[in-house]
């Protein structure tokens, strides 16, 4: 019932979000929580992998059961006695055979616990999908947001670089001011709308990769909703080694490799399994044409492993089972130097940002960046110097947003490589 209840408020969720977008045309605001309920409930990949899981569970379900009986039922086509075709009378001759399949040696259990297996594998790859999906999810919901927000420091440098060139214009019609000043300044104006359509383009793609992840419409439009000034409430270098403890195992590709080792195993016992003879119970029962009328047998028929002891597939079943500990103990050791890689990626970025953030004033450099421009337009300060400042204030800006940035792309690295959120923001 839990698991529905989630389901159904997943999905009104989604319902309501799309129902926000249409009402506030085709433009849908989302939270990193709701871009996860979507992801959850629209994901056309992670739908896909959930019919695998459903075909896993019917393929052990269907390896259970046991093997049907066989019946045969025969009737004498001429009566010679009677000089009737198909008689049915009681001087008439009918037999019916029985034959039921009996599995020794776990013929059965081990198809069972080989299809049990499968599942297991089938559950891993699909949290292993998941976890990928989801780091790649908000890794492009973090960078959207920054892309976009990028797009806003150009536009408001081209709105008052703008003021400034039709300030500048009007002064060289009137001859106070060198053309050749004007052409400078609006070529940086035009450096500045080239950038901003780059921008403009890797968010579009950004966008319409979001929109693939939560299976939206053409013609809705994203709107991520972030508040990036969170990561003084992210874990230091100690906590985050306390929340890493056992994220090997815990790993989805992790599990899946192990599922592979006991699903070789399993399959290997099969193999041996097949190399005993097959065994039937059989019976019979003969109407007339026996030695005496109403003849009932009861028998038993087995194969005779004489040539083909299954040892073909016994030698690939254990090859392909030493294989399967192989590519555990590799991707063992991946997962090792994945989440060691990812913290020390994660430590480093957050220490770097937090020195930044706590030598940054926003406040003072926005009053400078307008104070520039107004000393510039009164010609206190050089066409040099004015021009040095917009691209000092322009990198300075999008080191700033690329450092923060980085710090949340670091923290889902680190969450992908843990096989579970241990930095929350």
């Amino acid at each position: 019932m839990g698991i529905r209840l989630l389901r159904k408020k997943i999905l009104f969720s989604s319902f309501m979000l799309l129902i926000a977008g249409h009402a506030a045309g085709q433009t849908v605001e989302l939270t990193l929580h709701d871009a996860d309920s979507l992801f959850a409930a629209r994901n056309l990949e992670l739908l896909a992998s959930r019919c695998e899981i459903s075909t896993a569970e019917a393929e052990e379900e269907q390896a259970r059961l046991r093997a049907n009986p066989v019946i045969a039922v025969t009737q004498n086509v001429y009566n010679r006695m009677s000089g009737r075709w198909f008689d049915f009378g009681p001087k008439s001759e009918q037999t019916v055979g029985f034959d039921q399949l009996i599995s020794i040696a776990g013929q059965h259990s081990s198809g069972v616990k080989a299809a049990g297996a499968g599942r297991e594998v089938a559950l891993a790859r699909f949290d292993d999908l998941l976890r990928t999906l989801r780091a790649d999810l908000h890794k492009t919901f973090v960078s959207l947001y920054f892309a976009r927000r990028n797009m806003s420091l150009f536009q408001s440098e081209i709105v008052s670089l703008r003021q400034t060139f039709d300030a500048l214009v009007v002064q060289v019609r009137k001859g106070n001011i060198s053309q050749i000043e004007a052409a400078r300044i609006q070529a940086l104006l035009l450096s500045l709308s080239k950038e901003q359509d780059e921008y403009a383009a890797e968010a579009g793609r950004l966008e319409g990769h979001l929109k693939v992840l939560l299976a939206m419409g053409g013609s809705v439009k994203p709107e991520p909703l972030f508040a990036p000034g969170c990561t003084a409430d992210m874990p230091d270098a100690d906590s985050a080694d306390s929340s890493l403890a056992g994220s090997i195992d815990s790993r989805a590709d992790v599990r899946m490799a192990e599922a592979g080792v006991t699903l070789a195993d399993a399959r290997l016992r099969q193999e041996r399994s097949k190399a005993w003879p097959e065994v039937h119970i059989t019976g019979q029962y003969d109407r007339n044409a026996g030695y005496f009328p109403n003849f009932f047998t009861v028998g038993a028929t087995f194969s005779l492993p004489l040539f083909n002891r299954n040892q073909g597939a016994i030698k690939s079943a254990r090859a392909a089972a030493e294989e399967s500990r192989r590519q555990l103990d590799d991707t063992r050791l991946k997962a090792e130097s994945d989440v060691a890689v990812a913290r020390e990626n994660f430590i480093r970025s957050l220490k770097l940002e937090r020195t930044v953030a706590g030598d940054y004033d926003k406040t003072n450099i926005d009053n400078l960046f307008k104070g520039v421009n107004d000393n510039y337009r009164r010609r206190n300060i050089s066409l040099l110097e004015f021009v040095d400042f917009y691209n000092t204030y322009k990198e300075s800006m999008l080191e700033m947003a690329s450092v923060k940035e980085n710090v949340f792309l670091t923290a889902e690295d680190l969450n992908m490589a843990a096989g579970r959120q241990v930095i929350k923001y």
